[in-house]
């Protein structure tokens, strides 16, 4: 495809020089050639993204697929840009700890309700976001009514499919179904709850295992090239940059058992080696693997033999889990406190912890894949963990739910049947 002429060759806007943003972070304009109100064509895009490198990478892209663009990095210049460049489209950044992370919920509702037939794309690297977008059922999700999601890392060819679709689909008030979402965009943003769910939930799963596989490989590259730079002249520095590696192939690997665990659940394929053995032993073991000296302290009363039938090691994986759920979740110098009970015909596990809690509203989501609450989303982690802890423990006809949340911690409960044979006590 021939491109057609990026927005500077029109004299319209002038860039930094090879910095890929635009002058002091504002439109610089040629005030002689460019008119308060300038359509660009039919295919005219803003981008808002406060990020230089990326933003001349998007740029770059919509260049060579012949779209018109202008780039702002500030939230605030986006209703005078649409005034003055009539976009077909706006693609908003949306990240975790940006500038423009909450606000982007907001004008993207305010452009919405000032140009219902504009699309607006959401630009994020946060499952979180991405996932609330798409069910499009909380209050701020059907006001912003996006009509699409770009994830950051991206892929060229679903970065232009999305984009694309936004830009040709109609996007009038009347396409819009009850959630918000342009109802055209089924292929791109489908209903949660129609019969396209099942598509989605593979397609999702595969965008969101590449997103989170991304994040720790780039920091495995940009390591290894530091550590081949210096291992001679700064053997410390080196060192350090190997010691960042091996953290960051662990993650990769507990990652990538997450999400082979995911796709076992997901298809009932995952293995049990069922066995009847003591679960207070086995939750005690388990927590000693995950004492350490600079983790809050478990407290955890051994208590009389409480025998279970099921696979030690994924009941373990469960608790493993809650625990390191607690731990990241608790402030410094808070405990964990365990306690295994009997009740009625079940032992029940109660995991309690003093961190940030659950806010009210999120409380019916955790245990979705990838979800991660409002609180958390600066704390490292998948969002796989609840999710494929309650699928465990429903094979082990358990249960596993949130008793209790807020500001004051959470308390995650673990139900098992107890064994039917053998004598307890």
């Amino acid at each position: 495809m021939t491109p057609r002429p990026a927005l500077r060759d029109h004299g319209v806007i002038e860039r930094s020089a090879d910095r890929g943003r635009l002058a002091g972070g504002e439109m610089a304009t040629r005030q002689e050639t460019t008119p308060k109100t300038e359509s660009l064509g039919k295919r005219c895009v803003l981008l808002v993204e406060d990020e230089p490198t990326l933003s001349k990478l998007v740029g770059k892209l919509l260049d060579e697929e012949g779209y018109e663009h202008v780039s702002i990095a500030d939230h605030k210049q986006i209703a005078d840009a649409i005034v003055r460049w009539r976009p077909q489209c706006i693609i908003l950044d949306s990240d975790p700890g940006s500038p423009g992370h909450e606000r982007s919920w907001v004008d993207a509702a305010a452009i919405r309700r000032a140009h219902p037939d504009l699309p607006v794309l959401m630009f994020t690297a946060d499952p979180a976001s991405m996932a609330e977008a798409r069910a499009g059922t909380t209050a701020r999700s059907k006001a912003a009514g996006y009509a699409g999601v770009i994830d950051k890392p991206f892929l060229v060819v679903e970065f232009l499919a999305t984009l694309k679709h936004a830009v040709d689909a109609p996007q009038t008030s009347s396409a819009r179904d009850g959630k918000g979402i342009a109802a055209e965009a089924i292929s791109v943003f489908p209903d949660l709850d129609g019969p396209a769910s099942a598509n989605w939930s593979v397609a999702d799963f595969f965008s969101m295992a590449v997103h989170e596989l991304r994040t720790p490989l780039t920091s495995i590259d940009g390591h290894a090239q530091l550590a081949q730079r210096f291992i001679a002249k700064d053997p410390l520095r080196a060192a350090d940059s190997l010691a960042r590696i091996r953290e960051q192939s662990k993650r990769m690997n507990r990652l990538i058992g997450d999400l082979l665990d995911q796709a076992r659940v997901n298809v009932g394929a995952l293995s049990l080696e069922v066995v009847t053995f003591d679960l207070g032993v086995a939750t005690a073991i388990t927590i000693g693997l995950h004492e350490h000296e600079d983790t809050p302290r478990i407290t955890f009363a051994t208590p009389k033999t409480v025998r279970i039938q099921g696979d030690p090691e994924r009941i373990a994986q469960i608790l493993g889990n809650l625990l390191d759920n607690a731990r990241k979740y608790s402030p410094p110098g808070s405990g964990i406190d365990v306690s295994l009970t009997v009740v009625g015909a079940e032992a029940q596990i109660r995991v309690t912890d003093r961190g940030v809690g659950v806010p009210d509203d999120e409380r019916g989501r955790i245990f979705a894949p990838f979800y991660r609450t409002s609180r958390t989303r600066d704390i490292p982690g998948t969002g796989l963990g609840l999710h494929i802890s309650r699928r465990i423990a429903e094979q082990h006809h358990g249960r596993l739910w949130l008793e209790s949340s807020g500001g004051a911690g959470s308390v995650f409960v673990l139900a098992l049947p107890l064994a039917q044979t053998g004598p307890h006590r």
